[in-house]
């Protein structure tokens, strides 16, 4: 959620450093000033330190940004039927492509989380693609070869024909064994 029109609401994350160094407290209570300002203008305010910020950073803002940067690639648009969770994908695509890429670009290059999110998001798109497709083969096998029925022959290696030649060396080599 954008800052422009209000930070009511909006998470204040802070690590207090280098305050407790000034022994006058001058430090401490120019720094409890400044948290104030942002906790009066409704700020949730959120103690951590800056590695787990980042660290949370790179699986909440940097993923939502880049999901929200690819689907922006998608061009879509809005139905007559939209769905809550697809109007919820296209107010992702308005809000993440609003901002700058720069802002965007800074998520990915100052956090190095980012590299190791990008990573997971690939591997959870191959593994639910894998699953699509799995479930697909199945489904074709079973169309193609009903009742149990088997294809004739083995399983064929990658790039090997079926034909007789290949049938007479399976023979051959199931004789040999």
């Amino acid at each position: 959620t954008s800052g422009a029109g209000s930070w009511k609401g909006l998470n204040f994350q802070y690590e207090k450093v280098r305050i407790n160094a000034d022994p006058s407290g001058v430090r401490s209570r120019r720094v409890d000033k400044l948290l104030q300002f942002f906790a009066d203008e409704g700020c949730a305010m959120v103690e951590m330190t800056c590695e787990d910020h980042d660290y949370m950073a790179a699986s909440t803002q940097f993923i939502t940004h880049t999901v929200g940067r690819m689907l922006g690639t998608m061009k879509l648009k809005p139905t007559p039927i939209n769905t809550q969770g697809y109007e919820a994908l296209l107010n992702l695509i308005k809000n993440t492509n609003a901002d700058s890429f720069d802002l965007y670009y800074g998520l990915f290059l100052y956090n190095q989380n980012a590299t190791e999110e990008l990573e997971r998001l690939e591997k959870g798109f191959e593994a639910v693609k894998k699953s699509l497709f799995s479930k697909l083969h199945d489904i074709a096998r079973a169309e193609m070869f009903p009742d149990g029925m088997e294809p004739p022959g083995p399983p064929l290696l990658p790039g090997e024909a079926w034909n007789e030649e290949v049938q007479k060396q399976s023979r051959n080599k199931a004789v040999r064994s």
